[in-house]
């Protein structure tokens, strides 16, 4: 009457530890001799990206500062283009 495929719930009840004790030396065994090594690897490379989330952000600081150089530059060239172009009109249309 308390019985289960012909076993006691007492001894599914040591079936069920055994699996359960068995699942958990598994899963220790992965972490710890598996991935165990792996560990400091992983660190590293966490520690790399971070480094080079950095130096991305800086190149996006440096590229826009450049940007706004730039931009400053061409405003000067336009007005030496300007001014070169005017003293052209006064020398050449003086002549003529």
């Amino acid at each position: 009457m308390h019985t289960l495929l012909g076993l006691s719930w007492g001894e599914w009840a040591s079936i069920v530890t055994i699996i359960l004790f068995m699942a958990g030396m598994v899963s220790l065994l992965f972490k710890y001799i598996v991935f165990g090594p792996f560990q400091d690897d992983i660190k590293d490379l966490n520690y790399n990206f971070k480094a080079l989330n950095d130096n991305l952000r800086e190149i996006k600081v440096s590229i826009a500062e450049l940007d706004k150089r730039v931009d400053e530059h061409d405003r000067r060239l336009d007005r030496h283009h300007e001014r070169i172009k005017d003293l052209q009109n006064k020398i050449w249309g003086g002549s003529y």
